[in-house]
């Protein structure tokens, strides 16, 4: 059996499509992967970009996402990243990841395969409509943007000073609760979501094992937290040791005061 069929099959008898009706919301990345990039259009925050920066045409969309990947890796390198403020300016140094995410949230399947699994968690959870959920380092916004097309009202987003925090403002305030800016005097109160998501976001940042505490503090009784937490060896990048050291730490804390439904991704904070 071809180790990607393997993988799907095994993938099935997870949570949350380890139910009958789980089953029939797993038979959409079929639908996804058949579609290709016409896909779950919903997703795609291009329409969104283009009329930020006055495009007229997709060419002109995909010119300006070309241009803006250029130069990613020697621009952090170009001075010190040790500190929380070197990092939190390098995402004010350029605005990369708004292109980068609308090209994926149109053409990637594998983004959109993201997206989809995070939305299938949410609604497998039976919330309503009004209950609340944060994305916590949501970037450009595509998964709190498909969430509020989907009729969730009560979305916040929460990610650092950034070009991308304030392509969200701009262009999302209108569909969401709140737009919240990280900056070491947030507040996520204690136990008000039923759901916090952290994808991708972990591992560039220097305290994660701080961050995973104030998450789950700010996660009801019974509510689910999803993190996508990788582990990286790559440091040219905007990946930091320090959240790598931490990993495991973080990992740990997650098992003590939450219920482990898949290992690394998805947990449910004991009641």
């Amino acid at each position: 059996m071809p180790p990607n069929i393997f993988r799907f099959l095994r993938a099935s008898g997870r949570y949350p499509y380890h139910s009958l009706r789980g089953k029939v919301r797993y038979l959409q990345f079929l639908l996804l992967y058949l579609l290709g990039r016409r896909g779950f259009g919903d997703m795609s925050i291009v329409p969104l970009v283009k009329r930020m920066y006055r495009l007229g045409s997709d060419d002109e969309f995909f010119t300006r996402y070309a241009l803006a990947i250029q130069g990613f890796e020697e621009l952090w390198k170009s001075r010190s990243r040790e500190s929380r403020e070197d990092i939190e300016h390098f995402y004010q140094e350029h605005d990369k990841d708004i292109w980068r995410q609308a090209f994926l949230s149109e053409r990637s399947y594998e983004y959109k395969q993201k997206i989809l699994h995070t939305y299938h968690i949410i609604k497998e959870e039976g919330l309503s409509h009004s209950d609340p959920i944060l994305d916590y380092g949501g970037g450009a916004g595509v998964l709190v943007h498909y969430l509020a097309r989907e009729g969730y009202r009560a979305v916040d987003m929460a990610d650092i000073p950034s070009h991308t925090l304030s392509f969200v403002r701009q262009t999302m305030s209108d569909l969401l609760a709140h737009v919240i800016t990280v900056d070491g005097l947030e507040d996520f109160g204690r136990e008000r979501y039923a759901v916090i998501v952290s994808l991708a976001c972990l591992e560039h940042t220097l305290e994660p094992l701080n961050i995973t505490r104030k998450l789950v503090a700010a996660l009801r009784r019974g509510g689910l937290f999803i993190v996508d937490f990788p582990v990286e060896t790559d440091f040219l990048g905007s990946h930091t040791r320090q959240a790598q050291e931490q990993r495991p730490a973080a990992f740990v804390f997650l098992r003590e005061t939450c219920e482990e439904l898949v290992p690394y991704h998805l947990y449910r904070r004991k009641r």
